[in-house]
């Protein structure tokens, strides 16, 4: 790469790196927790998590259980996709310190003794935009409270009338563990796929991607001269780009539905940095010039960037790192 595009390249990764531990919400995914006895425990209620997730029916309620100590913050959101527009459930908070005793449907379990706070949804919903998914969606509530006595609290959700999508964030504290960090484009499948869009629709910019390049390699007849390394190699930047160009797209239609602000910055970047690597990594797979400790060093390093940058939904970066240690790239002409 010349010096130019590794100044660029370098301020899309610092952006990236910097950003993030501001602005992310960490997934979890909720089993059964219909009724107080399978309530979801959510550790570390500080923490800020996101749940997705779907009431199937009306008169059906879900809960989630949080230890929560005296001084600490509760601090709760709830939303829905764009799709989900006619619906509005609601939130219900319970536990020693609510002084309040709102009145629940019947259908609703309430802990012994427990007080409960129903929280209103906004009579007008708010659109709002997610760079990291990326996604838009209509923000019903937010809600933060200091914990006055310590306990255990219960969250509800629940509609009386109809099903829905919804999500719950949980929490302020922004922060990634690296298993969490690294599974984040299988994460954002999955949240695509809750906001309604097809597993097939979601990964069709990869797909695309991988089949455009290899039919332009076959018809250059580079495949011709390719042994290991370079069918590796292509297939790590080929999956690279693809997952780019999923970002890309999902960008644009989450924009579609919302004025664009400058968040939106972030998601260009989340989906330049993957294109970057895969080109360079192209380059040197495809590349007639000899391959050299320095190229492999660079796909090895590519390989291990791949992981933090969400390029090539994990595939990409560890074929990038394997070319790197293959012993040959080109076959005799």
């Amino acid at each position: 790469m010349n010096s130019q595009r590794v100044r660029f390249f370098s301020l899309c990764l610092l952006l990236f790196i910097l950003v993030p531990g501001v602005l992310g919400h960490s997934p979890l995914t909720v089993g059964e927790n219909e009724s107080l006895e399978t309530a979801f425990h959510i550790s570390d209620p500080t923490k800020s998590w996101a749940i997705y997730t779907e009431i199937h029916g009306s008169r059906e309620a879900h809960y989630y259980e949080l230890e929560m100590q005296q001084g600490e913050r509760l601090q709760l959101s709830l939303f829905v996709p764009i799709s989900e527009e006619a619906f509005r459930p609601t939130l219900v908070v319970m536990g020693p310190g609510i002084a309040g005793l709102d009145s629940v449907p019947d259908f609703v379990e309430v802990p012994l003794g427990a007080g409960r706070k129903v929280l209103r949804v906004y009579l007008e919903s708010e659109i709002e935009y997610e760079p990291f998914t990326p996604m838009s969606f209509y923000s019903l509530l937010r809600w933060s409270w200091e914990i006055s006595t310590a306990g255990t609290y219960y969250l509800a959700v629940y509609d009386a009338s109809q099903g829905g999508r919804y999500g719950l964030a949980v929490g302020y504290r922004e922060s990634f563990d690296l298993d969490e960090w690294i599974l984040v484009p299988l994460s954002a499948i999955e949240i695509h796929q809750w906001e309604g869009q097809s597993f097939a629709f979601i990964v069709s910019p990869l797909l695309i991607t991988l089949t455009l390049g290899i039919g332009l390699l076959a018809y250059r007849k580079l495949f011709l001269f390719c042994n290991m390394f370079c069918l590796v190699g292509v297939l790590a930047g080929l999956l690279y780009l693809g997952s780019g160009f999923m970002v890309l797209v999902q960008m644009i239609l989450a924009l579609s539905q919302v004025v664009p602000d400058r968040s939106a910055i972030l998601t260009l970047v989340l989906g330049l940095l993957p294109i970057m690597l895969g080109s360079a990594i192209l380059r040197i797979s495809t590349s007639q010039e000899s391959l050299t400790n320095r190229k492999r060093g660079l796909l090895a390093i590519f390989g291990l960037l791949g992981f933090f940058t969400w390029s090539g939904l994990l595939l990409g970066p560890i074929l990038s790192i394997a070319a790197s240690l293959v012993p040959t790239k080109m076959s005799n002409r």
